[in-house]
């Protein structure tokens, strides 16, 4: 499977993370446009190329920023760069790598929907990312939209909506409004409104507006234009980030393709093609679901069951353990529910507990019983406040109906399988490894 590199266009050039090197190469030539235009027009090309977010959620970026005018504009933009997904590099590796093609796409929707300052949250854990955003910041810091970066401490919950970075912005706790279905743009410091982006949102805005669009012209599919970089890591022989077109291949092509498939003297088992709330888990027969998010269920009510995620891909080969999987995506999900609601903060702690004895040879026929009626509980989004909950609980309901085989076997034995610890994490894993 071939690369089609949009986002990351020029990221092999030589310190292209400095502003006269950027610039050389054609940097800042799709903000300087931008300012030529009036805020409609922007909009319009935007709508017109299609772009949508790039987070998970594949919202159209041009009906936000429509809202955003017709309610006298938006005080700020806030880029989300916290990650807080367990195998999401795609946006760290971009403020690290192409900071200045992140900030100019920042500057772009500012002016779209009349901003006057950007914020920029990132997880205070991501040194390299921080340290290079805060130079290309100063290096640029005579622009008419001034750029503050606000560092946030971990761990973070996941799958939070927008909210999570205003209340963290605003010296909140790390847990979600209760009003992110409510119509209107959410509120930041109680002075004005707010626009909120995945940061690798942004990073498509000065190619788009350079080219008038035309850069998705013919690439991706009908409902999604463009290219998404897949986050691609675990067992398999080149974990790395893969830029690829939407629509041109499957995940089969991206994990065997382009990552190389499984080490020798092993077979692939199943992957998580959307991380930790993959549903379903694609076994190998499985692997064949195009990279389309139009053609899949969750976002876009297509054929393909599931959900197509925003691009967080982990592949498990023989030597993984699914029961093991799903402790350890319990545990991570515990020991980050913000504690604000109760199915999520006593629903996953007790998951975790659960899945812990059965890995260990402890756990009952009836504890894998309530493990399955818990998790069918706690999936109702109704009874959250956020989907951090209601994703743990859909992760492993999708691990217990792919091998229903395997969990029943740990029940009064422990685990039968002889696994390897050697899985690359996100933290080893650059650009390429």
């Amino acid at each position: 499977m071939k690369e089609h590199r949009i986002l990351f266009d020029g990221i092999d050039t030589p310190d292209v993370d400095r502003w006269p090197v950027y610039q050389s190469h054609g940097g800042g030539e799709g903000l300087r446009r931008a300012q030529s235009l009036s805020p409609q027009t922007i909009i319009d090309e935007v709508g017109s190329a299609g772009l949508r977010g790039r987070g998970g959620a594949w919202r159209l970026v041009d009906v936000r920023w429509r809202q955003a005018r017709a309610e006298g504009g938006a005080q700020y933009v806030v880029v989300d760069l916290l990650e807080s997904e367990p195998g999401r590099f795609r946006d760290r590796k971009l403020a690290e790598r192409h900071p200045h093609r992140l900030l100019e796409g920042a500057r772009i929707a500012a002016h779209a929907v009349g901003a006057s300052c950007v914020y920029v949250c990132i997880a205070a854990a991501a040194t390299r990312a921080r340290q290079v955003l805060g130079q290309a910041i100063e290096e640029t810091g005579d622009q008419a939209i001034p750029i503050h970066l606000h560092p946030v401490q971990g761990p973070l919950p996941l799958a939070t909506g927008d909210s999570l970075a205003l209340e963290v912005l605003q010296g909140g706790r790390a847990e979600p409004r209760a009003t992110d279905d409510v119509p209107g743009l959410p509120r930041l410091f109680s002075t004005g409104t707010a626009v909120v982006h995945t940061a690798s949102t942004l990073g498509y805005l000065p190619s788009l507006l350079t080219t008038a669009g035309e850069i998705f012209s013919g690439v991706g599919s009908s409902w999604a234009p463009g290219t998404q970089a897949f986050c691609v890591s675990g067992l398999v022989r080149r974990p790395g980030l893969y830029e690829v077109e939407l629509g041109a291949g499957t995940v089969r092509d991206l994990v065997e393709g382009a990552a190389g498939g499984a080490r020798h003297d092993q077979a692939i088992k199943f992957v998580l093609h959307a991380g930790y709330g993959s549903t379903p888990v694609l076994r190998d027969t499985m692997l064949d679901r195009e990279l389309d998010p139009g053609g899949w269920a969750d976002p876009a009510a297509g054929e393909i069951s599931g959900a197509f995620g925003g691009g967080v891909v982990l592949v498990a080969d023989d030597s993984v353990c699914a029961v093991d999987t799903a402790r350890r995506l319990a545990h991570t999900f515990a020991d980050t529910a913000c504690g604000k609601c109760l199915p999520c903060r006593e629903g996953t702690a007790w998951l975790q507990s659960a899945l812990e004895g059965l890995e260990q040879g402890t756990g009952t026929a009836r504890d894998l019983e309530w493990v399955t009626r818990r998790c069918a509980h706690l999936s109702s989004s109704d009874l959250s406040l956020c989907g951090h909950g209601p994703m743990a609980a859909r992760g492993i309901q999708a691990l217990l109906e792919a091998f229903p085989d395997e969990f029943a076997s740990h029940v009064d034995g422990g685990c039968p399988i002889s696994k390897d610890l050697s899985m690359k994490v996100p933290d080893s894993v650059h650009v390429r490894y």
